[in-house]
Formats: structure tokens, sequence, C-alpha cells
């Protein structure tokens, strides 16, 4: 018997229809997963950099507030503030506060910013021996005499300190200590030579309207390096915020300078600000309840000392900018506070700006050294 042949099927590809078929679906599929990616991305870009500006926003606003808080630290006595008659401050070649003068430098300056953003000066010791000042022990002699105190109060070389009188009535003065303290008699002999820091002037009798050499009993507050500090917001081009610039809240020191400050010569704090505002929180004379929160315009760009007195409290708000975006995602009107005690604070966005997102915090700080002094 003959085997029976079996025949095999003839192999076939995909024809040209099937491959068309599947190439389109693919291409659909391609579409759709890049779109899907693509929305991914940007709603993450987003989120992530609506994060930052809310965190540049917090700690930015948290590291002012922490400063304000502080403020007039060392400076209050059981009596009031321990500068209440003025300071005579001086840093080379000019003066600074010339208390014979009425001047005085108060625990918190708030500067107007006008259609930009405000900028606040925080006076406060930033020693741990700040606290707890010493006391003069022999009277000077001059202006430029050493004074000597009951103990070293921490202070090294290269400190600031400031001397007043224990019930504020005498005018204060800013001094540098140009050594470490040296025992000398009864107790600690503090040198200020004069004309070896830019902080002792060579002649203070021809520098400050009052000159004072300060007696037995007087007291002396160690400021450390610091002492005065001002945070404002400071663009890589030294302009305004705008949305061609960079802008950082920073701080620098209010004495030494800089004079022009720019981002490389500040200590930055928070980046991609546009703006801060500022208003003082204010009380009747002799009460420290707030009962109105005013600009630091008029009368209130130099309050006078009795006015100094009834700032209690700082309002301040700071604004971010966070992402583009292809579309308006921002109000026309951003709302730093509302009404209050005072009329509404807010900032007009047009045009471009409106495509960028913003954050705004907002915080009111009591200026607690103050309060407690009971002035």
């Amino acid at each position: 018997m003959r085997p029976t042949m079996t025949t095999r099927p003839h192999n076939r590809g995909f024809s040209i229809v099937e491959l068309m078929v599947a190439v389109t679906i693919a291409m659909l599929t391609a579409v759709v997963v890049l779109q899907v990616l693509n929305n991914y991305e940007s709603r993450k870009r987003t989120v992530t950099v609506g994060n930052d500006a809310e965190i540049n926003a917090a700690v930015g606003l948290y590291m002012v507030e922490r400063e304000v808080r502080m403020a007039g630290a060392g400076f209050t006595t059981p009596t009031g503030m321990l500068c209440g008659s003025g300071i005579n401050a001086y840093y080379n070649p000019a003066v600074i506060s010339d208390g014979g003068a009425g001047q005085t430098l108060a625990a918190v300056a708030i500067t107007d910013g006008g259609t930009g953003p405000d900028r606040i000066r925080v006076l406060r010791s930033d020693s741990n021996f700040g606290v707890a000042p010493g006391t003069v022990v022999q009277a000077m002699a001059t202006p430029t005499s050493v004074v000597r105190v009951d103990g070293q109060l921490g202070l090294a070389s290269g400190d600031l300190f400031l001397v007043g009188s224990a019930d504020g009535l005498k005018i204060c003065t800013l001094m540098r200590l140009t050594q470490a303290p040296q025992v000398g008699g009864t107790g600690w002999d503090l040198t200020h030579a004069s004309g070896v820091s830019p902080y002792n002037p060579a002649n203070p009798g021809t520098v400050f309207t009052t000159a004072i050499q300060y007696d037995v009993g007087d007291v002396v507050l160690n400021l450390g390096r610091l002492g005065l500090r001002t945070f404002r917001v400071v663009c890589n081009d030294g302009a305004a915020p705008s949305l061609t610039n960079t802008c950082n809240l920073a701080s620098h020191d209010a004495i030494a300078g800089p004079a022009v400050p720019t981002l490389a010569n500040v200590d930055s704090i928070a980046s991609q600000v546009v703006d801060f505002q500022l208003q003082y929180g204010i009380t009747p004379a002799g009460s420290p309840t707030v009962n109105a929160w005013v600009d630091a315009t008029g009368g209130w760009a130099a309050p006078t000392a009795a006015d100094q007195l009834r700032i209690k409290a700082v309002r301040m708000s700071i604004v971010t900018r966070g992402n583009l975006e292809r579309t308006v995602v921002s109000p026309a009107t951003l709302v730093l506070w509302d009404a209050g005690l005072a009329s509404e604070r807010s900032i007009a966005l047009a045009g471009n700006q409106r495509f960028y997102r913003y954050k705004v915090l907002t915080v009111i700080v009591p200026l607690i050294n103050v309060i407690w002094s009971g002035v």
C-alpha cells in the first residue's frame, strides 16, 4: 500500500490592511500616552512649583516673624524702654542716630515702599547675655573713657554694647568693644577706643549734639554682633519686582550696610518674592490693646518717641510667585488682608501677571518685649 501524502498549509504573513490597522492603533495609543504624560508632567510641575512658592512664603515670613517677636529684647526695663530718650549711634563717617536731637532707634521701624514692597528694621540684642544688663560701677570722666562694669557680660572683642540709664531717662550710646574686657579696680573695663572702630567716633563731643559720660548705677547691654537688621525685597537687577527679574526676601546689617543692597551682599531668606507689605498695630496711649492698623506714611513715617511706645504689633504679608501657566490662573486682585481694623490691602494683577500662580501668607506679630515692658 502506498503511503498517504499530507499537504502542509501555506505560510502567510499579515496583509497590508492588517498592518495599517495595527499601525493606526499604535499611533493612537502613543498619542494618548504622550498626552497623558504631558498632562501629568504639567500638573506635577504646577504642584511642585506651587509648593515651592508656598514653602518660600512660609519660610520667609517665619524668619522675619521670629526677629520681630524678639524686637526690643534687652532694651526694656521695669520702668519702660532703656533708651526712651534716644540713642547716640555712629558708623564712620555718618551719624546713624543723634539722641540729643530727639532721635531714637525704635524696636521696629517700617519704611513704606509706595507701590513697591515695604521694608522693616528690627532692633534687639542677639547676645545670650543681652537680657541681663550689667551695672556701671565707676563714673566715666569723659565720653571716651573706659566703661567699668560689674562683670564681663559675655562680651568679646568686636561686640557692640549699649550704655544707658536704668530709668531710661538718659540718652544711650552705641559703642564697640575694641579689646576683651580687662579686670580693673572693682570691676571689668570695657574699652571702646576712639577712631579704632567705625562705631567709635574720634571725638563724640563734635559728632553728637549731646555726648554722654555715664555714672555709677547706669546699665550696659551686650548687643553681640548684629543688634540692628533690615528685612527687604532685593532683585537681581536692582529694580522693583517684575516679570523679567528675580527677587528674594533678604536681610542685612542696618548700620554697616550695604549702602546699595544686591543679591550678592545680602543674606537671602526666600526666593521668588514679588511683594512684602507691613503695617503697625497701634494702641491708645497707655493701653496694651491694639485698636488700629496704620501704614508707615504721614505721621507714622517717622513716629515720635511717644508714638513709638504705642506700636504693639506688626502685620506682615508676603507674596511669592509660582509657575507660568498657558492660561489665566490668577484673579485680577490678590487680597493680602481684609478690612479688619483698617482698609483692605490688595494688589492688582494685569496682563501676563495673571498667567502665574501666587501664594499669599499674612501674619500678625505682637511685640512681646515692648508689651511686657508695660509702656
